[in-house]
């Protein structure tokens, strides 16, 4: 996999040139009662966080998940078209930006579900995920895997990971203003604050985050967020000035039951 984030972090490397376009914010939609109750039982079938969420929470995580589902296209590779796929999938990326006024990643329009693992560019290497210019691509059977409530604590969650990138492809290196100032501002000190953090984990030579976030600093940025929603106590326990950068960043705490650390970032 390391040859296809090589050539990934290529189009990290180039800020696109801002465009003098107002900056705006998605509304939320308005749902009826029928469609918050079929979101919900799709959703807390494999999502923790959502179940922890108190009621009001609940209905604003729907909304987002209504709205995002609805601004995309997906596209089911090896997989029958399901809803319910769709809505577990935006599920995960409202899941990573809901501390955000902005969480629609809306230069990302399509979503590609596979089956299962895949191969890309004539490769042998096989994928579970991957973030590109044309879209978000996801193994399903991977997916599935990362919101098992009978898995190991792995910290693994390609949905997570993936859309962990995406929100930072759309904030600073797509050709589109649908940015979120909050994410940005905090995302620059969390990306000037890791120098000490990488310099502890080569000098010990380990690491409560898995090797693969030592890759370059998108991934670092990506593991860590999955780490952080998969076990928030363990990460906070074991490296706790990460968990609190991330906590700024994405305006959240997992740990807590309302998880938005401000209503207004």
């Amino acid at each position: 996999m390391q040859g296809f984030f090589q050539r990934f972090n290529g189009l990290f490397s180039t800020r696109a040139e801002k465009q003098d376009t107002v900056l705006h914010y998605p509304e939320e939609a308005e749902i009826t009662d029928d469609i918050f109750h079929e979101y919900s039982i799709i959703i807390g079938s494999l999502f923790t966080y959502f179940n922890d969420l108190p009621e009001e929470l609940k209905l604003r995580f729907v909304k987002r998940v209504y709205q995002f589902k609805a601004n995309k296209k997906f596209h089911f590779v090896g997989l029958e078209d399901k809803e319910d796929i769709a809505i577990l999938v935006s599920a995960s990326a409202i899941q990573v930006t809901f501390g955000l006024k902005n969480y629609m990643m809306s230069y990302f329009k399509d979503i590609y579900v596979l089956a299962d693992a895949y191969q890309m560019d004539n490769e042998e290497e096989l994928y579970i995920g991957h973030v590109a210019p044309d879209g978000i691509y996801l193994s399903f059977k991977h997916f599935l895997y990362g919101y098992s409530h009978n898995k190991k604590n792995d910290n693994v969650n390609v949905a997570v990971h993936e859309m962990a990138h995406a929100l930072l492809y759309n904030n600073f290196f797509a050709q589109y203003s649908g940015t979120d100032s909050h994410f940005r501002l905090n995302y620059e000190k969390f990306s000037s604050s890791t120098g000490p953090i990488l310099a502890n984990v080569i000098a010990n030579r380990r690491s409560y985050l898995r090797s693969y976030a030592f890759s370059n600093l998108h991934e670092f940025w990506a593991v860590s967020v999955e780490a952080f929603f998969e076990n928030p106590a363990g990460l906070k326990m074991n490296m706790p000035e990460l968990y609190e950068a991330l906590c700024r960043v994405l305006n959240q705490d997992p740990i807590t039951q309302s998880k938005i650390l401000k209503s207004e970032p």
